[in-house]
């Protein structure tokens, strides 16, 4: 209604201004009476809905959802009844409140104008107090924290955080696989999410704490620390190898020897972590040379020297796992040694390489481990399901599968 009668006074305005003014009184009347009127608490109009001095229909107001007692019920007939009585004394101007008035009322009373200003000096040294609390406690926490500690999943947090007792005091730690990590479309190959780096980012300028990246040792963790090193050139590489990650015993989620961060024990995580390493971009220590050397690539495929060893293939895979780095061909094998390996390292790696017709461990990275243990138990079903043989024997006798599919306009074998 108010909005109505302001399109017809904006109309009439160059045309009569007395009923111009008429109007402007009327809308302003209107629109201070419909903000205070009662709301209706029903969708059905009748006769006393419009009880406003303009004879139109006013909503009222909405009724509480709580009960009401009987005082609590005439408590809201008396406020009802005294905003009624101010809006119709608004002419008047009963009822009414002067800023300045309303300023005066709310100021604190003091005795002189020394005391205020003491009032004032001391709500000034309050706040400065309480800043300076603020700040020491941030301070505080920021020269406790001493990494932030870069994860792939939730539970390798609890494995830091639990079985390393890494406190949230003393560092921060941040997955990436859940929220941050996917893999490209192109090549299949792992990457991180732009948002989830600035976050790591902006943790580690926040508590000016170094990143400490914390894979898996297997492809995919390899495929995450690649990420990490053209985003954060100066991030720390903590590594743990298959030998010290693996799952001892099959738990709910993973088989036995399935590896990663969650397996390991607190010493291990600890120890990864205080010995970190920047990568080397410009270290050339080990060549392909090297390689062949050690039987970790052959020349020629068709005469593996190696192969009473468990071939170059097996042995490269051994040593990559043991370092930390996952499956890889000798390429990324090679690179991967000279970014983050000392020579010692690498040495420790082959001398654990099995010997001369030693059995060759199984593949157990990149979730071999449980599709190991998933082969297994779908051979069990299948060995103990009664139903699968009285089908088969039943296929036998009648010499077709009756379930197999057949195209329409085509009939099963046996019913042609």
């Amino acid at each position: 209604r108010a909005s109505a009668l302001g399109f017809m006074s904006t109309t009439l305005a160059h045309r009569a201004p007395a009923r111009y003014d008429a109007l402007t009184s009327m809308r302003r009347a209107s629109s201070r009476h419909a903000s205070t009127a009662p709301r209706r608490t029903c969708g059905r109009v009748s006769a006393r809905d419009s009880d406003d001095a303009f004879n139109t229909f006013v909503p009222r107001r909405r009724r509480s959802k709580r009960t009401l007692s009987d005082g609590d019920e005439g408590h809201s007939a008396r406020t009802s009844e005294r905003r009624r009585e101010d809006d119709d004394d608004d002419d008047d101007g009963v009822g009414i409140i002067d800023d300045a008035a309303l300023v005066a009322s709310l100021r604190p009373v003091y005795e002189d104008e020394r005391a205020l200003a003491d009032a004032k000096a001391a709500a000034r040294e309050r706040d400065a107090a309480a800043y300076r609390a603020r700040q020491a406690a941030r301070d505080a926490r920021v020269e406790a924290c001493t990494h932030v500690i870069v994860v792939e999943g939730g539970a390798d947090i609890r494995a830091v955080r639990i079985k390393a007792n890494v406190s949230k005091a003393s560092a921060k730690v941040v997955a990436i696989r859940h929220r941050g990590a996917f893999a490209r479309a192109n090549t299949g190959e792992m990457d991180v999410k732009s948002e989830r780096m600035d976050e790591i980012e902006r943790l580690s300028v926040k508590y000016a704490a170094p990143i400490v990246v914390l894979f898996d040792a297997d492809s995919a963790g390899r495929q995450l620390r690649n990420a990490f090193l053209k985003r954060f050139p100066l991030a720390e590489h903590a590594f743990m190898g298959a030998h010290a990650s693996s799952a001892k015993v099959d738990g709910k989620w993973h088989a036995v020897g399935n590896v990663g961060v969650e397996h390991a024990e607190g010493e291990d995580i600890l120890q990864a972590i205080a010995r970190a390493r920047v990568a080397c971009v410009h270290r050339h220590e080990f060549t392909r040379e090297s390689l062949a050397t050690w039987g970790l690539v052959a020349e020629d495929a068709n005469a593996d020297v190696w192969a009473p060893f468990g071939g170059v293939v097996n042995r490269r895979r051994l040593v990559g796992e043991y370092l930390g780095v996952g499956d890889c061909d000798a390429r990324q094998l090679l690179r991967q040694m000279n970014l983050f390996f000392t020579a010692d390292e690498v040495r420790e790696a082959l001398d654990a390489l099995p010997g001369r017709g030693e059995p060759i461990p199984p593949k157990m990275t990149d979730g071999f481990a449980d599709r190991a243990r998933r082969r297994d138990k779908d051979d069990n079903q299948d060995d103990d399901n009664d139903d699968d043989d009285d089908y088969k024997a039943f296929k036998f006798a009648l010499g077709f599968d009756p379930m197999a599919y057949t195209p329409p306009g085509q009939a099963p074998p046996g019913f042609e």
